[in-house]
This record gives C-alpha cells, structure tokens and sequence, in this order.
C-alpha cells in the first residue's frame, strides 16, 4: 500500500512519499514541486495549478484561489452558470490532480494519504478536509496538523524535549502554533493567526505605491498589464533586502514606468503588517503561558518567509536566528511524509 503526505495549501499544495527512510518529494507534471491551489474553467475544462494561476489576474470571473478559507462552510463559488463549488470540491479537484501527478510519478496507484491542516481547524473544517480527500479518490488515513508537521520536517521529535513557536506565513494565510514535545509525544499548546494576511498583501502594498508614484489606476490597465505588475511587484517582494534595493521599468499604459524602491521604504509601507504579524505571535505566547526565553527554537514555514524584512522581525522579537534550514515553502509537505 503507497501511502503520500499532502499539505493541502492555500497558496501551493506538495505531495511527499516516505522512502529509504527520508521524505521524498513528489513533483508534478510540470516537473514542479509546488502546485498552486488555484481553479479556474478554460474553455469549459476545469485547469488547475499554475495555468489556473495565470487566470487569477487575467479571468478573474472563471477563476479561484484561497478557498482553504471557506472550508467547512456552505458557501458555494460560481465559476461561470455551469460550474459552481463548494470549497471542499475545490479543494478535491487540486488533490485530484497532485493524485494523478504522484501515481504519474511513481507508476503504480495512490490510494492513500495523510492530509495536513491548521492546527485551529474545529471538527468541521477538518471532515470537510477529509472529504475532499475521499472525493478526490483517496482513503485519509490521517489528518495531522501543519505545525507539528513542520516540527517532524525538522526532526524535532528527536530531541529528548523542547518547546517550539512554529510561524507559517503563506501567500494568503498566517498562522502561529506553540508546540511542545515531551516523552514521545507533540502537543499544540496554542494556536492562531490571520486567515486574510499573507505574501500577497505585501505584493499589494507595493503594487499601490508603484500605481500611486504614476498616477496609474488598477482598474485602466489590461489584463496582460495587471499581470506582469502583479508578477514584478512579486519579485520585488522576494528580492528586496538590507543592501538589495529594487529597480524595474514596465511598459504600461502605452509609457516605460521606472521605479526604485530600497529596504527602507519597503519597511515603512510594510509597517501596518508587520504590526499583524506580531499580534497573533504575543497571543499565541500569552495563550501557552509562555514566555520568550521559554522557546527553544523558532520555526519558519511558508513562502513569505523568506523576505528579509519578516526574517529581520522574528530575530529581534525572540533574540535569536530562526531555523530556516528546510525550504519553507514544502517544509509540511515533508512533515507529512514522514
């Protein structure tokens, strides 16, 4: 019996399998490790993955992302008059597709998986989880949750003790888990977080300055437009750092628009999120009953993660380097293939 992990996300999903005694990745038929959970309807065809993504900007109307958020409610999506959902068929349709894509990879079927959620899911969130592994084809053996995946991912189960703060920061999602291991056993001690913050508000509040220093509007520019600043401001977003400024020039509405942007002004457009970030961190401690010195160790998981200013924060708040050794983005993925 092949058993996969799948951190279902709700930016990107991973699929990993267990085998000569360490995680191994499952890439996608784009030869990708990451899948965007993103769905849209193509020429009535369900796409799912990165062409979906595409869409996003450009099909707005006939495409969706981020519905990890509605699972376990009755709201439904209408994608066009033929095709609504509900985000646990959604969801069903990405996992179908990592199914297909690992069974591709692997050569044999894949009836089986563990599925990762957040550690605040309630019981009705985690059954629609569930069923949608079932609509997608797979029996759920386990559900586990993301933080202590991501503490498995970097073997922190095989310390003799610890207590950990696991900060997953996604593109639409954050979430802060304080996890315990103790004789053999990982407990979430506190969880939380902010289910409409993520990289992609950081894209947007670089996106609005950029539009705002040339008096451009949103809503003028053509789609092809929307994307390729949609696609700059996300490589600004990863690249700029300390001693890293960005530069760009796009062509848009008909003119070449230069724009130059350095750390420091990145941080004080950023200044508003940063301070939700650290809300949902000081709850999470003051809900463990635990102080800062009490963490052994800080973990980081999630794509948005990587920009050097939330880094920079989580350093000066806890006085210490956070474990950045595994790749954030598939850090759970890994977690639950163990």
């Amino acid at each position: 019996m092949i058993v996969i992990g799948i951190d279902l996300g709700t930016s990107n999903s991973a699929a990993c399998i267990w085998r000569d005694s360490e995680s191994l990745l499952i890439p996608n038929r784009m030869g990708e490790m990451l899948t965007p959970s993103v769905v849209s309807i193509e020429n009535n065809h369900v796409v799912v993955g990165k062409r979906a993504r595409e869409r996003l900007i450009t099909h707005p109307s006939v495409t969706i992302g981020a519905f990890k958020r509605l699972m376990g409610t009755d709201h439904t999506v209408a994608l066009d008059k033929r095709h609504v959902f509900t985000a646990t068929e959604l969801s069903a349709i990405v996992l179908r597709s990592i199914k297909e894509d690992a069974e591709a990879f692997l050569g044999e079927p894949v009836d089986h998986a563990v599925l990762s959620v957040p550690a605040y899911f309630n019981e009705t969130q985690r059954q629609a989880t569930r069923l949608a592994g079932e609509l997608a084809g797979l029996t759920v053996n386990r559900l586990i949750n993301e933080p202590t995946a991501a503490a498995l991912s970097y073997e922190l189960h095989d310390r003799p003790e610890g207590t950990f703060m696991i900060l997953d920061l996604g593109g639409g999602t954050f979430d802060v888990s304080v996890i315990e291991y103790f004789d053999g056993i990982m407990e979430v001690h506190a969880s939380g977080g902010d289910n409409h913050l993520g990289g992609e508000d950081f894209v947007e509040v670089l996106r609005a300055a950029f539009l705002k220093d040339h008096g451009l509007d949103w809503d003028q520019l053509a789609p092809a437009e929307k994307q390729l600043l949609h696609n700059r401001m996300e490589s600004a977003k990863r690249s700029i750092g300390p001693n890293a400024p960005f530069d760009t020039t796009l062509m848009l509405a008909g003119e070449d628009r230069s724009w130059h942007i350095d750390y420091a002004q990145m941080e004080r457009l950023s200044a508003p999120l940063l301070l939700r970030i650290q809300g949902p961190i000081r709850q999470a401690l003051y809900d463990a009953g635990r102080g800062i010195e009490q963490i052994d160790d800080v973990v980081l998981v999630g794509g948005a993660t990587r920009m050097h200013m939330f880094r920079s924060m989580v350093s000066k708040t806890f006085r210490r380097m956070p474990k950045i050794d595994r790749d954030p983005d598939l850090a759970i993925a890994m977690g639950a293939g163990v």
